[in-house]
């Protein structure tokens, strides 16, 4: 039966009718993750860096879809959770995948998701090895040098004499990149990333080892049959669905209403320039037999924060007010904060997994080498202050036929308490839908969680989600969620309980190979303090409404044309503001020629900040850019990619921005005299 369905779908390649790998093609869906994440949570310093570096690995080192794992699979970021679990149960049915073909008689990956996974996966026979040979890994590898440079032309404030004749930032405009990468297949890596900001300097006050920032580390997998994972230096970690610790990026809210479900690697390698987010030490991840697994790891790093030094009595008594994630060291102060606290991490894990189904408890100690003193504003009552914090939960998944139940449950060492349960359903090859619900204490302590919430930190929220994925004719998708959620403590710029609700509906159509076109509505209600002047503030409600329509159109297979139309409406107490934003993409990425490039030119006419729009711009490898905008005006940039025989690659960016309605561009030491903004980008690959 499967031999007869696969010589069908040979037949349908003949004529055309299946997508082949047409390059990394996958951008506009990230983008789309992207956009929507930073739309509804604001993490605008988020680094999405791992997104891009995962999809550029995959594609050049494909995976085996007679082998790959979940984690694996999760990493793509272009697969939901029912269509990972559909691959999984299709593949213990059936055994090993006889062609990459096959894959469209899986339930719910349909031609576009297998068009937009393709690039990155391969079919070869399956062999288990779990003994790596470091001697083979050191010395048949492949290395990656990355040498980048960039520089807004702009003087900006910081970097002119002030009234007293000093110069605020110590360095120069320059942006400094260099990032090495050792990696021998999918078994072992090791690397290194040094930066400087625009402002610090290099080999001075704040830098005496040259760049600002290192970071470097080693990893393994399948050292034996015990051993899975080692990693030294620099790593990640993801434990359950992230209500106590998720170093990685986690799609939330977004049109992609599938995408709920937390699952990461437990450690992964650490390779970004954020410096904040990420452990130093090591972890392992341990195989004691088929059913239980293992995970341990440890860090200690120094951290920026502003320290409060009391030296009465000769006590020296220092603490704390808050941790700075910016990883700027530009002025004095900003010198005088850098590493001035150092944080311990050490956790653990605990998984037991029987066929479909993994229980697992997890742990966490987070230390400090003195205390957290927040102020003591009153949305800040239940937070945590001290030097120690404890958090631990237990997690669970369970796959049965076309449902996935998925939650953890956690608690900190105060008393408090963080839940959240979820439901994958595939009803039929045509409708999907999930449902989350969470319900996070006021009181539950947490530092490094990044779980399913409206806010940036599961904590003070109740709320239930339902998505839903019909896909009711060819080449049509209807993508639509709502939530709804209440706040029972105050908040930031909240001084009372509140509530809120959201809602998004996209209507999707694709002709293969041809066109991509979507209409997209969100609206989303919340409450937040009025901004009348009143003794005693009170929370009102606001409402927020984003529309946007989107074309792709393939001309040939060299040229490419991307448009968008988006409009925003903002209303608080009576008051409106609202913006447009209109952009035309022009991409040229001819198959057998060195030299291709993308372009943008954008008209934008935003209000206010409250009605910014969002909008992510293609870049350079390993760099991203969502700049939102506000204010009125143009942009465009131009992005170059010429390759050098088959080792050398060289990209080459500029962007500019221009501003109609105002002659102040940013503030404080950022600030710009003028009404244009212009950077320029440069990086150079090497392959070896």
């Amino acid at each position: 039966m499967r031999f007869s369905i696969i010589i069908c779908l040979l037949v349908f390649i003949l004529n055309g009718k299946v997508i082949c790998q047409e390059g990394i093609q996958s951008n506009n869906l990230i983008a789309n993750i992207i956009e929507d994440f930073l739309e509804s949570t604001d993490a605008e310093n988020f680094d999405y860096n791992t997104i891009f570096e995962n999809l550029n690995f995959y594609y050049e080192n494909p995976l085996n879809i007679n082998s790959a794992n979940e984690f694996e699979l999760r990493d793509l970021f272009l697969l939901n959770e029912i269509q990972i679990s559909n691959f999984m149960t299709y593949r213990t049915q059936f055994g090993s995948f006889l062609s990459i073909y096959e894959l469209q008689a899986i339930p719910s990956w349909d031609l576009i998701t297998i068009r937009n996974v393709s690039p990155f996966l391969t079919c070869e026979v399956s062999s288990d090895d779990f003994n790596l040979d470091f001697r083979d890994a050191l010395r048949n590898g492949s290395s990656t040098l990355f040498l980048k440079a960039k520089r807004v032309l702009e003087q900006r404030k910081g970097f002119k004499e002030n009234d007293a004749g000093v110069t605020p930032f110590i360095g120069d405009p320059n942006h400094l990149y260099i990032r090495y990468r050792y990696e021998f297949g999918q078994l072992f890596k090791a690397g290194f990333t040094a930066e400087k900001d625009p402002g610090e300097k290099l080999f001075g006050e704040g830098s005496t080892y040259g760049f600002d920032f290192y970071s470097f580390f080693a990893y393994a997998r399948n050292i034996n049959k015990t051993i899975s994972i080692l990693s030294l230096g620099d790593f990640a970690v993801s434990l359950g669905q992230g209500l106590i610790l998720h170093n990685d990026f986690g799609a939330g809210k977004s049109s992609f209403v599938l995408n709920v479900k937390r699952a990461g690697r437990t450690v992964r390698p650490y390779s970004s320039v954020n410096e904040v987010n990420f452990f130093r030490g090591g972890g392992i991840v341990l195989n004691l037999n088929k059913k239980w697994e293992t995970a341990f790891f440890a860090s200690y790093k120094p951290i920026d924060a502003s320290v409060d030094r009391d030296t009465i009595e000769n006590t020296d008594f220092d603490s704390f007010g808050s941790i700075r994630f910016d990883g700027f060291h530009r002025t004095g102060s900003e010198i005088a904060n850098k590493n001035s606290i150092y944080q311990s991490n050490a956790g653990g894990k605990l998984q037991y997994k029987v066929r479909d189904f993994k229980l697992s408890g997890n742990i966490l100690y987070t230390g400090f080498d003195a205390p957290l003193m927040r102020d003591q504003a009153l949305y800040r009552k239940f937070l945590f202050n001290g030097t120690s914090l404890v958090n631990a939960s237990v997690d669970y998944s369970w796959r049965y036929r076309n449902y996935t139940f998925f939650g953890e449950l956690a608690a900190s060492d105060n008393g408090g308490t963080a839940q959240i349960h979820g439901l994958l359903l595939g009803l039929d090859r045509k409708v999907d839908m999930s449902l989350v619900y969470r319900k996070y204490d006021p009181d539950y302590q947490v530092l490094n969680a990044n779980a399913f919430a409206e806010s940036s930190q599961p904590v003070n929220e109740k709320g239930i989600y339902l998505g839903m994925e019909l896909r009711p004719f060819k080449g049509v998708v209807i993508s639509t969620y709502a939530d709804l959620w209440q706040n029972p403590w105050v908040g930031y710029r909240r001084d009372g309980p509140a509530e809120g609700k959201e809602f998004l509906i996209k209507i999707a159509y694709s002709i293969k190979r041809k066109l991509d076109f979507y209409i997209q509505y969100r609206s989303e209600q919340k409450m937040l303090n009025s901004s009348n002047e009143v003794i005693i503030d009170y929370p009102e409600p606001i409402s927020l409404q984003r529309l946007r329509a989107h074309l792709s159109f393939k001309v040939n297979k060299e040229w490419e044309l991307r448009d968008r139309v988006e409009f925003s409406f903002f209303e608080k107490a009576g008051n409106t503001s609202n913006g447009f934003l209109m952009y035309q993409d022009i991409m040229y990425k001819p198959i057998a020629k060195p030299i291709s490039f993308t372009a943008r030119y954008a008209i934008f006419d935003v209000n206010s900040f409250d009605s910014r729009i969002y909008a992510y711009e293609n870049d350079l490898l390993y760099e991203f850019y969502i700049p939102f905008f506000q204010n009125r005006g143009t942009r465009f940039y131009v992005n170059m990619r010429y390759r050098f025989a088959r080792n050398y690659t060289w990209e080459f960016r500029v962007g500019r921005t221009y501003f109609q309605n105002v002659d102040v561009i940013s503030s404080g030491n950022n600030e710009i005299n003028g009404n244009t903004f212009t950077e320029l980008k440069t990086q150079f690959k090497i392959n070896f």
